[in-house]
């Protein structure tokens, strides 16, 4: 039985606002569904807002998540 790789939120946050391009899963906060962002980047977040922004690779787009709704980062799954 394979183990799974795992990764504590907080962890994950940090890895996240290195600045490094990571892959994500978040879910849609309105339908659950799972969206994947390839090579973003993270270029702010809101500590008491519980968001992070990241910048889309080869593109001029921003997008902010929620961070409970982030669920995978670089193939390690999420725990609270």
């Amino acid at each position: 039985m394979a183990k799974k790789l795992v990764i504590h939120r907080n962890d994950a946050l940090r890895m996240l606002e290195t600045g490094q391009p990571c892959d994500l899963k978040v879910w849609k906060l309105s339908t659950g569904d799972i969206i994947e962002y390839k090579g973003v980047r993270c270029v702010g977040s809101h500590w008491r807002g519980g968001t992070h922004k990241i910048a889309i690779p080869r593109s001029t787009l921003l997008r902010e998540f929620r961070d409970i709704t982030l669920f995978e980062i670089n193939g390690l799954e999420i725990f609270l």
